[in-house]
């Protein structure tokens, strides 16, 4: 393993420490890339009865396999549907749209297929700072891609089921996020 690989790993440690200490997150495991078969290691965790519909999460934390040297890129991607019913993905795409246009970090995604909604972020690290001020960066980071999303989770899963209609969706958006006047 080069010495690029083992500091990332190193760090990822230090991620996963913080998050087995963390009594909202279960199933905390760092997968080497020779386990994975994959170009990175991955922090993956569990969280519960995550957001208003208290549902389960899957986080992963990585660095992004890119030959970049001056740069690291610290990447965050939950798991918050991985069955989107085909009838759901086109209100869905219009939600996640319009959601992303005012979140202050990270974005809404739905895979290729259209079968599967996640959160995702990425952070980039310069490579030449100390290891303590690249951690506390990806310390944030981690924070606020599982804070931010937080709130609306609940929300996209009952558009993409049907169970609310779009405009319902952006009615239901804060004034103070969109910019507008939520209809009441």
């Amino acid at each position: 393993m080069d010495q690029r690989d083992e500091r990332k790993r190193e760090l990822l440690n230090r991620l996963e420490a913080f998050f087995k200490d963390d009594e909202d997150t279960e199933e905390v495991s760092l997968f080497t890339k020779e386990e994975l078969n994959a170009p990175m290691d991955v922090l993956r965790l569990l969280i519960t009865d995550y957001g208003p519909g208290l549902m389960d999460v899957l986080v992963e934390f990585s660095f992004l396999p890119l030959n970049e040297t001056e740069v690291l890129f610290f990447s965050t991607v939950i798991t918050i549907k991985m069955n989107v019913p085909k009838d759901g993905v086109s209100a869905l795409s219009g939600a996640i749209a319009r959601l992303n246009f005012y979140l202050p970090y990270g974005a809404f995604a739905l895979s290729s297929d259209g079968s599967m909604l996640i959160y995702k972020s990425v952070v980039p690290l310069r490579s030449d700072k100390s290891d303590d001020e690249l951690y506390e960066t990806m310390e944030l980071s981690a924070d606020n891609s599982i804070l931010v999303p937080d709130s609306y989770t609940d929300l996209l899963v009952q558009v993409s089921e049907g169970r609310m209609l779009l405009n319902e969706f952006i009615g239901s958006l804060p004034a103070m996020e969109t910019g507008e006047e939520a209809d009441s």
